[in-house]
This record gives C-alpha cells, sequence and structure tokens, in this order.
C-alpha cells in the first residue's frame, strides 16, 4: 500500500510494509539521475533501507562505480531508483526529488553483506554461479547512502500493468 503523504519536505509517500520489504530484501537496485542538460546516467545499488516511518528511503552505492549519477544527484536532487527481484522480475520504481548524499554508516554495510548474501541466494535459485552473481553486484570497498522522499512509485514488473502507479 502506498499513501500520500506531506511532510517537512513537501509532497511525499509513505511506502506500504510489503512494498518497504520488497525493496530492502534481494533485488536489483539501480539508481539514475540526470544533468541539468538532460543527460542521464545510471549506476548499480548495493543495498537499501527505508526510514521506520516509511517515508525515506535510501539506496546505499559504491562511489568508484557511479559515473556522474553522485554528481547529477548534488546538482539538482532528482532521483529514479529502479529494484527488480531476478527470480520473479518483480520490480517497482519509486522516484524523489530531494537526494541527498551523505557518508554510509556502520549499520549500512551490514546492509550491503546482508543485501550481497541475499542478492547471491536468488540468483543462484535462478541458476546462476556464485561468482557470477558477485561481480555482477561488487563488493564495494566504500559506499555512500542516497536518501530521498518518494514523491511517485510505479509498478514496473512486465506486463499489463507495467508503468501504473502503485495504487493505495
Amino acid at each position: 500500500m502506498i499513501r500520500p503523504m506531506t511532510g517537512s519536505t513537501g509532497k511525499g509517500l509513505q511506502l506500504g510494509t510489503g512494498h518497504a520489504a520488497f525493496i530492502q530484501g534481494p533485488v536489483s537496485v539501480v539508481v539514475s539521475a540526470r544533468s541539468a542538460d538532460l543527460v542521464p546516467d545510471v549506476l548499480r545499488g548495493c543495498g537499501c533501507r527505508v526510514a521506520r516511518d516509511r517515508r525515506q528511503v535510501t539506496v546505499l552505492a559504491e562511489p568508484a562505480r557511479s559515473g556522474a549519477v553522485l554528481d547529477h544527484i548534488r546538482e539538482n536532487g532528482m532521483v529514479a531508483v529502479v529494484f527488480s527481484q531476478p527470480s520473479t522480475h518483480r520490480t517497482l520504481q519509486l522516484k524523489g526529488s530531494d537526494a541527498r548524499i551523505a557518508r554510509a554508516g556502520r549499520a549500512d554495510l551490514a546492509t550491503v553483506q546482508g543485501h550481497l548474501a541475499a542478492w547471491v541466494d536468488d540468483m543462484r535459485r535462478i541458476g546462476y554461479t556464485e561468482p557470477f552473481a558477485r561481480a555482477v553486484r561488487g563488493e564495494p570497498a566504500e559506499i555512500v547512502a542516497i536518501t530521498f522522499t518518494p514523491v511517485a512509485a510505479f509498478e514496473q514488473t512486465p506486463g499489463p500493468a507495467a508503468g501504473q502507479p502503485l495504487s493505495a
């Protein structure tokens, strides 16, 4: 369930418990941002945490693999993140306009390790080897935290509902 909300950062969404659990699970995390000239760039995230009130999302990412994404976020705060579970293709997209980047904390390192283990297990379920899954995801030496308030959420699982806003 997704609920509209208004908070200190303006309008936003409150994720339902099921959606919050899904995006913190064994999913591929792809973060995208754009320049002022509308030039996009993407990076693979390495985990996610959702605030207790489910009104903010923090995606963990490796700066060394970020291309221009982090620069774009610093410039304009715009972000779109796709969460997709390899074994089911279930996919959700969240968008935000107030993204900010901070150092990751110790708890975030544990989140990254837990996410990697869950990701590897999900990939193995569909026939990929552990070394392959680890190579795709990577094991970052350094991470940053990208925090944003979701202002739009979409179903992106392939099928007739793809592209539809998540229903309340």
